[in-house]
């Protein structure tokens, strides 16, 4: 990028970003009574044992970063489980150190906001390869072990493959031990491809977690970014509840509705790569309009989850 370009862009967020928030709360006002039928919410969730799914490391904070932060004050067990290895993308020169390099960035959030080490899990897939591991056995020592109440995934429609991918691994470990997901309830996060208030059922308030949430992210220097969109999506999603506030969108579903809906749907790989073609990465304020516009025109599939549900 020409330094002229790097001079003007931090103008041009400024000035776009208005034009964002004023299109957004438009159409929310707009899908105002739709979005209030679909969604519930919440300040808590309940469950005593929490376990998340990150792909990646850093998937953890954006998708539930927040609600991460809540069930650690109040006291509850959270574990998180890195499904591959990073080693694909990294500030290092080999693989071997940019494994090393993204575990400790995962250890050290961990340690700064109370989760045991003994709570993080690594299960050192390939990152961008993770459709095609076999992590049965690993899954299912996670579930039978800490034997959560409810499990964080990222959604499946993304511009990440390795996140479609953990929707993969999860319905692998349920065709052969469906009895793993008893008393479980699946919470869908939304990364860098937005579910939306139109897609998404339920509603977590983070206002009083923000802070900190943004703060973790600095933690992350592998990753050579600045996660501009992750406030953008959270204001957002906090226009739902009083003014300026922020929360995270889920989907939360039964295992066996969400895996029905795999099986119909997305048990083969050709429809996730057709929808993925048509999503817009959410960067910053540039590209956050054409991201959600992208998100309402392909996510409709997600509808059939919260229909199925009743």
């Amino acid at each position: 990028m020409s330094s002229i370009k790097k001079s003007i862009r931090p103008i041009a967020q400024y000035v776009y970003g208005f034009k964002v928030k004023r299109s957004l709360n438009q159409w929310i006002k707009e899908n105002e009574l739709i979005i209030k039928e679909r969604n519930h919410l919440v300040d808590s969730f309940s469950g005593e044992r929490m376990l998340v799914l990150a792909p990646h490391v850093d998937d953890e904070i954006i998708g539930c970063g927040g609600a991460i932060l809540q069930s650690l004050e109040e006291g509850k067990e959270v574990h998180i489980a890195f499904l591959t290895d990073g080693r694909n993308k990294g500030s290092k020169d080999n693989a071997e150190d940019i494994i090393a390099e993204r575990k400790e960035e995962a250890i050290d959030v961990a340690r700064s906001i109370g989760v045991p080490e003994e709570h993080i899990h690594f299960l050192d897939a390939e990152d961008t390869n993770l459709v095609h591991e076999d992590l049965s056995k690993p899954l299912y020592d996670l579930f039978t072990t800490i034997k959560p109440n409810r499990v964080f995934l990222p959604v499946l429609i993304d511009t990440h493959i390795d996140h479609y991918a953990v929707s993969i691994k999860l319905f692998e470990l349920y065709e052969e031990h469906p009895e793993v997901f008893e008393d479980t309830m699946l919470m869908i996060y939304e990364v860098q491809s937005p579910i939306s208030p139109l897609y998404s059922n339920c509603v977590l308030d983070i206002t009083t977690h923000m802070d900190k949430k943004r703060s973790l992210l600095t933690y992350y220097k592998s990753q050579n970014t600045t996660f501009k969109f992750l406030p953008i999506m959270n204001e957002f999603n906090g226009a739902l509840l009083d003014g300026g506030k922020y929360a995270e969108l889920y989907i939360e579903v039964s295992p066996d509705v969400y895996m029905d809906f795999i099986s119909e749907h997305f048990q083969d790989i050709t429809k996730y790569k057709e929808l993925k073609s048509n999503l817009v990465v959410h960067i910053d304020y540039l590209t956050t309009l054409k991201s959600y516009d992208s998100v309402f025109k392909t996510k409709q599939l997600l509808n059939k989850i919260n229909k199925a549900q009743g």
